[in-house]
């Protein structure tokens, strides 16, 4: 059963009452990223920003995303379009910044040739010279694109993807339950992180508040474990904690009928988390580089741009107490999955009654994990 070199079986994970973890092997070799590359990253739908960050005509973002990097940009017809982040003339990158406004045209920095915000060629030097240049054969190589439920969505499939809504029914509906002002929120703030652990680690951790009474004592003050839900779904699953204002970490009006605390987490890698109150939520985006490594955006998000007090110090809690633990957990166990004295699987908690720290998120994720490597 525990054998390093074990390949995925389906019934190790059917019954999520029974359930063990994928082999270790999955998180850890290159030959298991390279087919999650293609099987999964390549033909999913992959949330990459909220809709605020290109809501202007002509505003554009970057992403790096499987070794692509990516331009999502509003054109001046009000049209949001994706494109590879690359110039067809000689292969240069198009774009160097995080984020921006484009003219009227994005002009390639090695040889000025310029495109318009469509993608079709507006000009190339010299290019009336040239025997049988083809304009109309110049355009930028585009992707995908999407806005669903307040967040931007790309799909780097070659053929006509499924949508987003049979990927994730019902998601955007029970995400407005949670925050009904989610398409209003701001970037506030940002923490960037390289983090040295396979993408599937930090799912697992997310998935899972099983370690929370231990590690996360100032979350565990305000959301209480002891009265919490996991549900669920296709493709998606929601936890749902009961909350109470706290001097460790959040604080709200207590007239808050009902306050609940909401962690979505989506296939195949972005965390949802709307804290009681419903007026600003947190969102970790993960951009798989190698089999053991992980860009992270952790974004912040609030309804109004100047800051408060308390908005500026919830912001430094999440940077310098709540975001490291987790990352401190998801390092340490990437290197204990190499290691030779660990059995290859692991047993998942799923208990009876689906308690607060039960595991049967783990064992849902691992389901669609053993699906997509089984075909």
């Amino acid at each position: 059963m525990n054998n390093a070199n074990k390949m995925i079986s389906i019934n190790d994970h059917l019954d999520i009452e029974n359930a063990w973890t994928i082999p270790a092997r999955y998180y850890t070799t290159d030959d298991a990223f390279e087919f999650e590359k293609e099987k999964i990253f390549a033909n999913s739908w992959v949330c990459v920003a909220h809709c605020s960050e290109v809501a202007e005509k002509n505003a554009y973002i970057t992403r790096k995303l499987i070794g692509e990097s990516l331009i999502i940009v509003r054109g001046r017809d009000d049209v949001l379009r994706g494109f590879y982040n690359v110039c067809p003339h000689r292969g240069h990158q198009l774009l160097s910044e995080e984020a921006g406004k484009a003219k009227n045209v994005i002009t390639c920095p090695y040889h000025a040739w310029a495109f318009k915000l469509d993608g079709q060629l507006a000009h190339a030097t010299n290019c009336e010279n040239v025997h049988n240049f083809e304009a109309d054969a110049m355009s930028l190589s585009g992707f995908h694109v999407v806005e669903h439920a307040g967040f931007i969505y790309v799909n780097l499939t070659n053929g006509e993807p499924q949508p987003i809504e049979e990927q994730l029914p019902g998601l955007a509906a029970k995400m407005a339950e949670a925050c009904s002002v989610i398409k209003d929120l701001k970037l506030a703030a940002r923490f960037v992180s390289n983090t040295p652990a396979n993408w599937k680690t930090i799912v697992d951790n997310y998935t899972e508040c099983y370690h929370c009474p231990t590690n996360h004592v100032s979350f565990a003050s305000s959301v209480d474990v002891g009265v919490y839900d996991h549900q669920l779904h296709d493709n998606w699953t929601v936890q749902i904690g009961k909350a109470k204002p706290s001097e460790s970490s959040f604080k709200f009006d207590e007239s808050v009928t009902d306050p609940r605390f909401f962690g979505f987490w989506i296939w195949p890698c972005t965390m949802f988390n709307m804290p009681p109150g419903g007026d600003f939520m947190t969102v970790i985006y993960e951009f798989p580089v190698s089999a053991g490594e992980t860009l992270q955006h952790y974004d912040i998000y609030f309804l109004n741009e100047e800051l408060t007090e308390y908005q500026k110090d919830l912001i430094e809690w999440y940077r310098t107490v709540f975001r490291p633990e987790d990352l401190r957990l998801v390092e340490s166990v990437q290197k204990g999955l190499q290691s030779r004295g660990y059995r290859g699987q692991g047993r998942i908690m799923t208990d009876r009654q689906r308690s607060g720290i039960s595991e049967h998120g783990v064992a849902h994720f691992h389901q669609l994990l053993a699906k997509a490597h089984l075909g």
